[in-house]
């Protein structure tokens, strides 16, 4: 592998990610939503993809090491 090579973000759509995060749609956008509850300031944000949104596949890998490294706390 070429330690030079750069590698292109991977934009993953919002049925992935809430199957990854086992959670439903409207948890997902609870997520994103400063007035909500359960707002997570270190959520990743979408990324607009016309109508429909997606999120950089390697944002919602490293939130999920964070959370779990916080439950190694």
């Amino acid at each position: 592998m070429d330690k030079n090579r750069v590698e292109r973000p991977c934009i993953i759509r919002r049925p992935e990610v809430e199957a990854r995060l086992g959670i439903s749609r409207s948890t997902l956008y609870s997520y994103l939503d400063e007035r909500s509850n359960y707002f997570k300031p270190n959520f990743p944000k979408p990324v607009k993809l016309g109508r429909n949104v997606g999120f950089v596949e390697h944002e919602i890998d490293q939130f999920l090491m964070q959370l779990m490294q916080e439950r190694c706390k």
